[in-house]
């Protein structure tokens, strides 16, 4: 199935014949973010770890440029485990930073070690097909708001760097920081995910103190990296001062922070709560708009809406040929979508997806967003984008 939209990749993979076990390394392979995985020279050890090399493993710019002068480019989705599911590895993401929380405050360097792993996964995940890491973050709700929230906002916010071409050090603090973001309210997270009441005095305080206090916990975890820290300290600053826990305006609070501010409000609107429905898209991205400028780091947002489009991945939208479908993936123009139909005219479930590409002449045309609720039985994800088995 064609990706309209890639992300625009400077590194190439690593190829099977890069890595052999027991053989050394030619070059230093990077993650997706430049982080050395492995040292040139060194060995690799197991085949586990050069599976694991095969699927997040990058070539340095260097080796990259070379390869291409010479015609060796390795093409998207090459290599090993090219068929990797995405929903699947979000599933598995997902597990992972469930498991990263549990082990917070234990001493034993086992945070940040899994925390790093997820970076690595997020990134080559986001590489390989962005519109299903997209559909991902606005369909799936396999689990709890404090696991998932954090995730789809981390996918957002690595899919708009990589469109603004941001640094990989400034790409990896926000997506570290949209991770972490919120870890010194778990607690909290708990309680309100099954609270319908308003917040207490004592909950709204905490809440707004809970950006100094996940500082205070990542510090606590060893975390010395400025950026990601005062992304996480800001990350609720708002350009007119309204925002907390300092009230910073404007240039005062980092860019990273402005990126994290707006996929987190955004991601929170279009995600269903315990006390209230999730958003439609088009009323999400209204709403932000509506505060651009004021709010909302304006040219952020544009960024942002340039690359999940009017109509992302994962929206739900009814055609003019009164169908009801999934988009996903983006069209070359942005009211163009591909659209999965997995409801009839006359109201029925299909008995597969049905595609319709809106850009061609005799297809029919998108007519309108819908709120998530209009298709409330789950969807098998993996297999509206193609991928087959089960999530």
């Amino acid at each position: 199935m064609q990706n309209y939209n890639p992300i625009p990749v400077k590194r190439d993979r690593v190829r099977p014949e890069d890595v052999e076990v027991g053989r050394p390394v030619p070059f230093d392979i990077e993650d997706t973010y430049g982080r050395v995985l492995v040292a040139r020279g060194q060995a690799v050890k197991t085949d586990q770890q050069r599976q694991r090399l095969l699927q997040i493993g990058r070539t340095p710019y260097h080796t990259a440029t070379a390869r291409r002068k010479s015609g060796g480019v390795t093409e998207r989705g090459s290599g090993d485990g090219a068929e990797l599911n995405p929903f699947s590895e979000i599933y598995h993401l997902s597990m992972s930073l469930q498991q990263a929380f549990k082990n917070l405050g234990q001493g034993n360097g086992r945070f940040l070690q899994r925390l790093d792993s997820l970076l690595s996964r997020i990134g080559d995940l986001v590489e390989r097909d962005p519109d299903a890491a997209v559909g991902a973050a606005h369909l799936d709700e396999e689990f709890p708001y404090s696991i998932r929230h954090p995730l789809r906002q981390a996918l957002l916010c690595d899919i708009v760097g990589h469109y603004l071409e941001i640094s990989d050090d400034e790409r990896r603090a926000v997506v570290c920081a949209a991770l972490t973001a919120n870890i010194g309210m778990l607690a909290l997270e708990a309680e309100l995910e099954k609270q319908e009441g308003a917040l207490t005095e004592k909950q709204s305080a905490a809440l707004r103190q809970h950006p100094l206090r996940s500082v205070e916990v990542l510090r606590a975890e060893e975390v010395d990296d400025p950026e990601w820290l005062r992304i996480v300290a800001e990350h609720h600053e708002r350009l007119d001062g309204s925002g907390y826990p300092n009230g910073l305006k404007e240039d005062q609070i980092s860019p990273g922070a402005r990126l994290l501010a707006i996929a987190d409000t955004y991601m929170a609107m279009v995600s269903n709560r315990s006390y209230r429905p999730a958003n439609a898209v088009r009323d999400a991205l209204l709403e932000l708009l509506d505060q651009s400028g004021t709010i909302y780091d304006r040219k952020l947002l544009s960024k942002l809406i340039q690359t999940i489009g009017i109509y992302p991945a994962g929206s739900l939208v009814a055609l003019d040929s009164k169908e009801k479908g999934v988009v996903i993936r983006r069209g070359q123009e942005s009211t163009k979508p591909l659209v999965a139909v997995i409801v009839k005219p006359n109201g029925e479930r299909t008995a597969r997806p049905l595609l319709r590409d809106t850009s061609l002449r005799d297809s029919p045309d998108v007519e309108t967003l819908l709120p998530p609720s209009a298709i409330p039985t789950r969807l098998n994800l993996a297999a509206l984008w193609g991928y087959g088995g089960t999530q």
